[in-house]
């Protein structure tokens, strides 16, 4: 999988290919919040609740803590 941005809408359709953009996103933010080690990591790199898109950066923290979709 290409590390590269993206939106929470995309990602959240890798990771949750059956469901709608909207409810794809939303589950994928749950997963951040439960994994308290990924929202640690996101945070110091500059994520901030409200953000749609996501740094290559911030996306491979995601890959590396919830595996690649």
């Amino acid at each position: 999988m290409k590390i590269a941005a993206y939106s929470l809408k995309e990602l959240g359709g890798m990771y949750f290919p059956n469901s709608s953009a909207r409810s794809g996103s939303l589950q994928l933010k749950r997963w951040i919040v439960i994994n308290t080690r990924l929202s640690t990591a996101l945070r110091e790199s500059g994520y901030v609740n409200g953000q749609r898109y996501l740094t290559p950066r911030q996306v491979g923290l995601i890959f590396e803590y919830l595996g690649e979709p």
